[in-house]
């Protein structure tokens, strides 16, 4: 009951944490300064840069890419009649162009801008289903959603937020957190501006947050999770469990363990639940304050502080390590 108190409380934050994201993209209802599409019979690439705003990515069933660009001052999206939306095109170099099946939409500001202060370009982009995705904006947040394909994503202003996406992904931020929904294949999600959230996921993953923490809910995968900003919780199917926090306590319930399971924290405890791990064969070395877990046909040495040995004639390597708290083993059937 306490596991599903805990995942239920996740997934209320997760929730907040991607509305509260989501509150800086609010331009499909607005008129777009410039429109431009492009047809594209074949699976193609998306190179997108932005200064000064942020970029949706989204997709559709049709052929074709549609570019919209968006002109924003003092957070304020500006009518394509507005008198200043000449000048301000004049301080970017703007490119929205098709070279073969590549649609490239940069809007980046030119080196000499010294006027127009807090003022950028924003894109939404509609693409078919398969398209591979390089999207990058120093001034605001990325949003990006039911694309396939090989994907890198960045933001140096706010938030990145995936969702139902496919294929090997990386996604970056600097200035907020990091977030994905539904994702099929591996993935790799760093914030040192924020904390990392996964939900639903099938392939390895790689998570890394130094200003917040790192959730990982219904994973199908490896799993290597780091956070020195705050706690780290790893919850799903996974053959192998890499978790350590410098910033809180770690906390992993996971099934179909076989490869090896590694916690270690310097700032809580580690709390692990091992799917039917009582009857897997485990090589346990395990060190805390304190060390709670029931062993079954044992052999080894144990303390009250330190377990090492072996469990059903051993076989996976599971290590524990907690400096700020106790290690807390459990099995569930």
């Amino acid at each position: 009951m306490k596991t599903q108190n805990n995942v239920k409380m996740y997934s209320m934050i997760a929730m907040l944490v991607v509305i509260l994201s989501c509150q800086g993209f609010a331009q499909d209802h607005k008129t777009p300064t410039i429109t431009k599409i492009f047809e594209l019979n074949q699976p193609g690439t998306l190179n997108s840069k932005s200064s000064g705003g942020g970029i949706i990515v989204k997709t559709h069933n049709e052929p074709k890419v549609e570019v919209r660009a968006f002109i924003r001052k003092n957070g304020k999206i500006l009518s394509p009649t507005d008198p200043m939306v000449a000048d301000i095109l004049e301080k970017f170099d703007l490119e929205i162009e098709k070279n073969g099946s590549v649609i490239n939409a940069n809007a980046v500001r030119k080196s000499n801008f010294t006027r127009l202060k807090n003022v950028g370009i924003y894109f939404t982009i509609i693409v078919p289903r398969e398209m591979s995705c390089n999207v990058s904006s120093s001034g605001g947040g990325v949003k990006i959603s039911g694309v396939e394909g090989t994907h890198k994503f960045i933001s140096s202003g706010g938030s990145v937020i995936l969702e139902n996406t496919s294929g090997t992904t990386a996604a970056q931020s600097s200035g907020g957190s990091v977030g994905a929904t539904n994702h099929n294949g591996d993935i790799h999600l760093t914030s040192s501006g924020g904390g990392v959230t996964l939900d639903e996921a099938q392939g390895s993953v790689y998570a890394r947050s130094s200003a917040g923490s790192v959730r990982l809910k219904d994973i199908q995968g490896d799993v290597d999770a780091v956070s020195s900003g705050g706690g780290v919780t790893v919850l799903g199917e996974c053959n192998y469990v890499k978790a350590k926090s410098s910033g809180g306590s770690v906390h992993v319930d996971i099934s179909n363990l076989s490869k090896e399971l590694h916690l270690q924290s310097s700032g809580g405890g580690v709390d692990a639940v091992i799917q039917n791990g009582d009857k897997l064969g485990l090589d346990l070395d395990l060190s805390s304050g304190r060390v709670n877990i029931d062993l079954k046909n044992f052999s080894g040495q144990t303390k009250k502080n330190r377990v090492k040995g072996t469990m059903n004639d051993g076989g996976i390597p599971v290590y524990m390590r907690a400096s700020g708290g106790s290690v807390k083993v459990r099995y569930e059937d």
